[in-house]
Formats: C-alpha cells, structure tokens, sequence
C-alpha cells in the first residue's frame, strides 16, 4: 500500500506533498471544465454544419436541439466521472499522508475497488438478459412499425379496408400500439436486470396501487368511447345534440370528444357524457333524412286543415329545407283547450338548425298573422277578446 511509502516522509515532505497533489487537484479540475467547454462549442459548431444539410426547417431545428442535448449529456456525464475519479484519487493520496488516517485511505481505495469490481461482475451477468430485451425490443419495432404502416395507409386512403374506417383505424393503431408494448414489458420484465430487487417490487406495487385506484372511472370512459367509435354512432363533422349541448364534432378520442357550438365555444366532454342521451342528426337511414320538428298550439275553432297550409306554406319560404323529403304537418295531440300542430320538415344543414328554426318561425308568425289565426303556444285556453294579432306592417 501507499502507506508503505509514506511511512518515513518528514512533516516537511508531508505538507509538501500536500499542497503538490491539491495544486495537480485543482489543475485537473480546470482542465477538466476547460477541455469539457471545448468540447461542447465544437459539437455545437459540428451539429450546426450538419444541420444546414437538412432541407427542413422544422427538422433542421429539431435535429439540432436532439444532437446538442445528447452531447451535452454525454460530456456532462464523461467530465463528471473525471471529477469524481480525480477526487478520489486526490483524497486517498491525502489521507495515505497521515499515519493517522492512512487506514481509512486504505479503506478507502479498497472500498471503491470492490464495488467497482461488483458493478463489473453485475454488469457481466446482466449482459445475457440486456441482450433479450434488445432483441425483444427491435422484434416489437418492426412488428409496430408495421401495424402503423397499415393503419395510416387507412386513414389516409390509401389502403381500403371492410373493417375499419379512418376513425376506427387511428384507434386501434393506438390501441395496438399500447397493447403491443405493454405485452413486450411483460415478457421482457423478468429479464431486465434489477428486477428481482425489492426496489422494483416496490415501484411496481406503486403503480399498480396507482392504477387501481385510479382506473375506475377511466375503464369507464374507455369502454364507452370504444362503444361510440366501434358501433359507428358519431364521426368528426357529424352535428349532434346530447344534453343541453349540440355542435359539430370535431375531434373524437378514447376518452373524451370535443365539439364545436353554433356560438363557436369548443366544449370538451367524456364518453361517458357523450353516450348518455345521444342524438346525431348527420347519419340518418339510407335513403332517407334526418328531420327536425317545431310545433304550434292552435284553438279548435281554427280550421285544421287552413292550419295545415299555413305551416307548409311557411316552410316553402325557407329556402334551407329541403324540398325532398317535403314537409308534413301531424296533428300531435288533442289536448284541452287546443290541437296540438307538429311540422316536420329535412334541413339541408343540420348545424344551421337554431338559424334555421329561426326564419322558420318568423315566416310561422307573418303565415298566421297575415291570416288571421292566432298562436297562443304554449298555454292556450281561449280566444281573449282582443284578438292577439299584430297589425299589418
């Protein structure tokens, strides 16, 4: 050992060599962060040069930011691994100076002897298992590239499918994607090195706890959104009316949906909201039309059938009803002290259905005013004594 050597120094030679290995100490560690600057400023000046090859903009800034934070990284953990060797080396030197901490120097130097030694072993036995789960790993890359291929080719036409559409494609590409990683980790878990050590137990209690508690309402949210997209109920760009809430849909995802209002507000609802009392006016049966509905309550002693002609005579101003299915009028009910007059007619654009109702209703009014024939929707209980007609305008 060192201790062999500096047995017999004076204390002379001791401080000597003292401040001799601090100043070679303090020298290496400016060498050290000099050559580490060098280095990152040529890499930077490297990764710039190869940059300027790529024709992109976006990839030429996206490749530099990659190249430059992996060789930072990589020179960030080369230097610091000199720092720490030189430390050692430095602090072992010292302590072998004093006959009173020579035994902790030779601790010292046995002691990251050993563990150096450890941690080669260790990696020499983890090499069999890194191997599997590199060879997994590249195995499952193909198989996923693959399965993206196929599914992207779907959704953008080129590649026609009986069984799944744009929509269902992009789910289940992500869906296999996850599956198909997920199943790979569970293969390969065994032989990934460390996972036998009660660290990794305990992190995998952790985020199975996690998933646990966490998975209740989000299997809900899947399983509808899976239900909603599999069964073909909604699209992106159908217009719909669920709840208190109707718009156009715009993006449609495993667990939520977002859609856009006539006010253009985007609302972002769960599946599980969305399934819950789903109206869709932009698939109807084929052949035929999807129909909206507006209503009137008109006393008895209003011939139903001038009733009748007034309504369709209103929807024929509306230039967006279509003429084809035409219009009906059904009288819905015989109630009290009224009838109760449904029109049913096809818009020709579901999302313009308030703007729509709107003109509708104003050629109902003029229709029935210009006629004489009062509306007293919705509580009608008798004609009062002043007619309640506006005048002519």
């Amino acid at each position: 050992m060192l201790a062999l050597s500096f047995s017999d120094l004076s204390e002379r030679h001791v401080v000597i060599a003292l401040a001799v290995s601090t100043l070679l100490f303090a020298a290496a560690i400016f060498v050290i962060w000099r050559v580490r600057r060098a280095v990152l400023e040529w890499i930077d000046r490297q990764t710039l040069a190869w940059t300027r090859r790529i024709e992109s903009y976006r990839l030429r800034r996206v490749g530099l930011t990659r190249i430059r934070q992996a060789a930072r990284i990589l020179v960030r953990l080369v230097g610091g691994a000199a720092l720490f060797a030189a430390g050692i080396v430095w602090l072992t030197f010292v302590l072998e100076l004093f006959a009173a901490t020579r035994e902790w120097g030779d601790q010292l130097a046995e002691t990251i002897l050993r563990e150096f030694a450890s941690v080669a072993r260790s990696a020499v036995a983890a090499v069999p298992g890194i191997g599997v789960v590199a060879a997994l790993f590249f195995v499952v890359r193909i198989i996923h590239e693959l399965l993206n291929h196929y599914f992207v080719a779907i959704e953008e036409g080129e590649v026609k499918s009986e069984v799944f559409d744009e929509v269902t494609a992009e789910i289940t590409r992500r869906l296999a994607g996850v599956g198909l990683w997920l199943a790979a980790l569970i293969i390969a878990y065994p032989y990934i090195p460390g996972s036998d050590s009660a660290a990794f137990k305990g992190i995998s209690l952790l985020a199975g706890l996690m998933v646990s508690l966490g998975s209740t309402n989000l299997v809900g949210q899947l399983v509808n959104g899976l239900m909603i997209i599999y069964s073909h109920a909604v699209r992106p760009g159908d217009f719909i009316e669920t709840g208190q809430i109707e718009g156009t849909i715009e993006r449609l995802g495993l667990f939520s949906c977002s859609l856009r209002t006539a006010q253009e507000e985007l609302v972002v609802l769960p599946n599980s909201t969305l399934a819950a009392g789903l109206k869709n006016f932009s698939r109807p049966r084929e052949g035929k039309a999807a129909c909206l509905v507006t209503a009137v309550t008109i006393g008895y002693d209003a011939p139903w059938r001038q009733v009748h002609q007034l309504l369709l005579a209103a929807a024929g101003e509306v230039t967006a009803i279509r003429s084809e299915p035409a219009p009906f009028v059904r009288q819905a009910a015989l109630d009290d002290f009224y009838v109760k007059y449904e029109l049913v007619f096809a818009p020709g654009d579901p999302a313009q259905r308030r703007v729509l109702l709107s003109a509708l209703h104003a050629a109902i009014q003029d229709r029935f005013h210009a006629a004489g024939v009062q509306i007293m929707s919705p509580h009608y209980l008798g004609d009062p004594l002043v007619p309640k007609i506006p005048p002519a305008p």
